[in-house]
């Protein structure tokens, strides 16, 4: 069942963000560390109270098994064409829910969302040495749109 997250989703909440953040974290350490538990926490309760996001959850077994944090983002300036697009700014899946059709569920009512809000496109940033993440949005249809590049000195 997928439905949108209430404040009492708060704890759970925070501890798959926890763990997405710690998978961050071994994949690409030069970047992140991981904070105090309560930080995470208090991220989760700010997105929820931020009336842009939406949080979308997925239940199975009695729990939370993952999430989605998606925005509706309106563009309309001089160089570019007017539009819509949903934009994904988390999304999480409890590592022991991972290929059981978890994400795909989820991926499906987020597309479901932005059909619903008239968006032109779901739109997403994802670090490319995530290949796992990588692959799973790629068969979710998405292809790169933008390239970011980046060198050590």
């Amino acid at each position: 069942m997928i439905r949108q997250a209430v404040s009492g989703d708060i704890p759970r909440l925070a501890e798959l963000f926890r763990q997405l953040h710690q998978h961050h974290v071994g994949i690409k350490p030069e970047t992140f560390r991981m904070p105090a538990d309560w930080w995470f926490t208090e991220r989760i309760r700010g997105i929820l109270e931020d009336e842009e996001n939406i949080v979308l959850v997925s239940e199975g077994g009695g729990e939370i098994n993952g999430y989605a944090v998606v925005k509706v983002i309106e563009v309309d300036t001089a160089e570019k064409h007017p539009r819509r697009m949903c934009y994904i700014d988390c999304f999480a899946v409890a590592e022991n829910a991972r290929r059981q059709g978890t994400g795909t569920a989820l991926f499906d009512e987020v597309k479901r969302f932005a059909r619903e809000h008239d968006c032109t496109s779901v739109q997403l940033g994802v670090a490319a040495c995530n290949t796992g993440a990588v692959e799973f949005y790629v068969k979710m249809g998405l292809t790169p749109r933008t390239i970011q590049m980046e060198m050590k000195v």
